[in-house]
């Protein structure tokens, strides 16, 4: 059963994994306001409610952290996933509920699959002030190397190069669209297996993360995960701020086989990390997945 189930994150955490051996990916850590995207425009650096400066700034940049946490594993080529998910994000600085958020995959060939994952996002600052629309937008392809369950004790290898649509620039100068490339590892046990990614984003952030998925019946899994990001770019206004340059996030999961092809999951994460503006205090996710034949693939 581990190999036919999927988890978005952060980052955020998406069911695809527990039902195909899918990306348990999220982009978690990418700043994390406004779709995942922590600035808007025309907006100031203003105290919260909790007495730290938010990051909604208009012109200035600040410290960008990217995460990504993917397996080996692959969707069957003509297969499909999809997930639609409730997420809700409390900072010291906003509050952020995202639904629906959409994840989806399909296997277009025995070693490459397609991702994408978009939220629709509504925040709220401290003083009441309310946003929404849609978030920052990820499209990415699996490729396989190396197939985790093509022998006994083997560790599969994938990449996924992604590409990354921000709700807004991080600042006026700035492209919305980012990409990234990270590096997947993956090792099947008997009822459990283990499997992280690491890598950069062209925003400024490296980062690894790790999860372990251990079957606890035919039907149940659990999941923890911890990620790891650190900006690599440096800036005055981050550390007048007080801005931590690395963060670390850790989630876990728990996912339910209702039918074969239908799964519902659920998820709780927080930053572990000095605490500050950017940090997620509480992320909660919950969602259905689904898998489906996307197209027939007629015998050779």
């Amino acid at each position: 059963m581990i190999s036919r189930r999927r988890f978005r994150t952060f980052a955020i955490i998406v069911a695809a994994v527990f039902l195909v051996g899918g990306r348990l990916a999220h982009a978690q850590g990418n700043g994390n306001a406004y779709g995942h995207s922590k600035s808007r425009p025309g907006a100031a650096a203003q105290p919260s409610a909790a007495g730290a400066p938010e990051l909604q700034t208009a012109g200035i940049s600040t410290l960008s952290f990217g995460s990504w946490l993917d397996d080996a594993s692959l969707i069957p080529a003509g297969g499909g996933t999809m997930s639609v998910a409730f997420s809700y994000w409390r900072t010291p600085s906003y509050r952020e509920v995202d639904v629906p958020v959409i994840d989806g995959g399909v296997g277009i060939a025995r070693r490459v699959q397609f991702n994408f994952s978009v939220p629709y996002y509504h925040a709220s600052d401290p003083d009441g002030t309310v946003v929404r629309g849609l978030g920052d937008l990820y499209l990415s392809t699996k490729i396989q190397l190396k197939d985790p369950s093509s022998g006994t004790r083997t560790i599969g290898v994938a990449l996924t190069p992604l590409v990354e649509i921000l709700t807004y620039a991080p600042r006026p100068d700035a492209s919305r669209v980012s990409w990234a490339i990270p590096a997947n590892l993956e090792y099947r046990a008997d009822r459990w297996r283990m499997f992280g990614s690491a890598g950069y984003f062209s925003r400024g952030a490296l980062f690894a993360s790790g999860a372990v998925e251990v079957a606890i019946t035919d039907r149940t899994s659990l999941t923890g995960s911890i990620s790891r990001s650190h900006s690599i770019r440096r800036d005055d206004f981050s550390t007048a701020l007080g801005l931590a340059q690395s963060r670390t996030d850790v989630s876990g999961a728990l996912s339910v086989a209702l039918t074969p092809t239908v799964s519902a999951f659920g998820a709780i994460a927080r930053t572990v990390s000095r605490q500050d503006a950017n940090s997620s205090t509480l992320a909660l996710t919950s969602g259905i997945a689904f898998v489906f034949e996307a197209w027939h693939r007629s015998p050779i």
